[in-house]
């Protein structure tokens, strides 16, 4: 149900309220779907893992016992979401869907990030040091040594990429620029990345972008697999032109990890790779990745101090690690992977952990329907369809930004509760987002399915909850 304006409790810092300016139409900056991947909720071990894995790409490691048997949950410490066996079949599974694929062939989908030069064009040719990443030359001899019209995959220039572009222009006309790069190609992986032009689209209601943004490229997403691509989904870089538009980067890439989660696909975190780096590793204009001077595939120490050799390093070992897990069949193993802890109801929510947290799942899978009016925020309207809920422990003082994205007809309200799941105990609501201040305790969300004329609209949702301290320079 639309119910109003964003509620928020004690003070809110301007991280939720920063203006931002409309994005051209055609120009950003610088100029059928799977059903959904239910998490597992049986696992109660807690989110316990290597902030860094990447160190074992290159080496296969076998199936144990401490293996996620299911879905898994993609870590906020990690530059590359793990690939478990379920997670490994899961992309066999979407390759499938077309045999006669070329195993050897991917596309980019993207903006002037994806489009520009510096962006793996230089693995079609010599001026590649691999330095210490020599596990990754099987997968860059795969590529290299493939041609499609005349061309590499890595110097292509995509028909579904193209400067100023958001995910919406992807995925429209008929055929879309994605069905036409697809049915040239043939290929079997994609490397996606929209967000940096989406951004400030609808002026300063971030809320309304950020539906039109999460609709257009969990469409997308959906089209990619339905081709039998595996789609390789990437965060986006920081806004430094705009401190209104760069306050939202992290909300997009929560948005952005959620749906790979969703659908147990690839996700390669650039933003994290990033932050560390000097201006963090962009250019000029503070919009686009900036390159070493000897070259973009320069991946030594020096070389990676520097924006699009860090977004080189990091595709190529996400295709190389697709190559491994589903390409070759050879399924190297995570096995550290967390799983969602809980079952979404009341005596067992599911447990908000990491930040940002992020989950997919549709309420028509719901085991609880108990809540039905939330009278302790003063509501009447019937939200007596089912419902899952999380439950947020918190030790000392947070700011918290909740969201809620649904479609279509599915209506999923979002509701803050204090202490206790009951509907007494609600404080703020709202159809897409809440933004409060809270206390140490224990809170909790439910995404309730609200019920129009005696018809449930329940469906897939997806939820995001980032948290900071006060006063943390991110939430300003």
């Amino acid at each position: 149900m639309r119910v109003g304006p964003v509620v928020a409790l004690m003070v809110l810092s301007s991280c939720s309220q920063q203006d931002a300016a409309r994005a051209p139409a055609a120009g950003g900056p610088s100029d059928a779907a799977d059903a959904p991947v239910a998490i597992d909720a049986s696992d109660d071990s807690a989110i316990d893992h290597a902030s860094h894995p990447d160190a074992e790409d290159g080496i296969d490691a076998p199936a144990d016992a401490t293996s996620p048997p299911g879905p898994v949950v993609y870590p906020p410490d990690r530059t590359h979401s793990p690939i478990t066996p379920f997670v490994a079949t899961r992309l066999a599974h979407i390759l499938e869907k077309n045999p006669s694929s070329r195993r050897d062939l991917f596309i980019k989908i993207g903006d002037s990030i994806t489009v520009s030069g510096s962006f793996l064009h230089c693995f079609a040719g010599s001026s590649v040091q691999l330095d210490a990443h020599t596990a990754l030359q099987p997968t860059l001899d795969l590529y290299r040594n493939a041609t499609i019209a005349g061309t590499s995959p890595f110097n292509r220039t995509s028909l579904a990429a193209e400067v100023g572009r958001t995910a919406a222009w992807a995925i429209s006309a008929d055929p879309s620029p994605i069905q036409q790069e697809i049915a040239a190609t043939n290929a079997s992986v994609a490397v996606v990345m929209y967000g940096t032009n989406d951004i400030g689209w609808y002026g300063d209601d971030h809320v309304r972008t950020l539906v039109w943004f999460h609709d257009n490229m969990l469409n997308l997403v959906d089209q990619v697999i339905a081709g039998g691509i595996v789609p390789i989904l990437s965060t986006i870089p920081h806004r430094d032109d705009s401190a209104s538009h760069d306050a939202w980067v992290p909300t997009f890439n929560a948005t952005i990890r959620a749906l790979a989660q969703g659908r147990q696909v690839p996700l390669v975190d650039f933003y994290r790779e990033l932050e560390p780096l000097a201006d963090h590793g962009l250019g000029s204009d503070h919009v686009h990745p900036n390159t070493y001077a000897a070259g973009a595939c320069v991946l030594t120490p020096d070389g990676l101090g520097k924006g699009f050799n860090v977004r080189n390093l990091i595709t190529l070992e996400a295709l190389d690690r697709v190559r491994r897990a589903a390409i070759d069949a050879q399924k190297p193993i995570d096995t550290d992977a967390p799983t969602m802890q809980g079952a979404g109801t009341s005596s067992s929510p599911l447990l908000v952990q990491g930040n940002p947290f992020t989950d997919m799942r549709s309420t028509e899978d719901a085991t609880s329907d108990v809540l039905n009016k939330y009278m302790g925020c003063s509501s009447n309207a019937d939200e007596s369809g089912p419902e899952y809920v999380y439950r947020l422990d918190v030790t000392t003082p947070v700011r918290v930004r909740a969201i809620v994205l649904d479609g279509g007809d599915v209506d999923i309200d979002l509701h803050l509760l204090s202490g206790t799941v009951s509907e007494s105990a609600c404080v703020a609501r709202n159809d897409t987002i809440i933004e409060a201040d809270l206390t140490a305790g224990t809170w909790y969300f439910v995404l309730d399915t609200y019920v129009d004329g005696g018809v449930e609209r329940a469906g897939e949702f997806t939820f995001v909850v980032l948290t900071c301290q006060p006063g943390d320079p991110a939430c300003q």
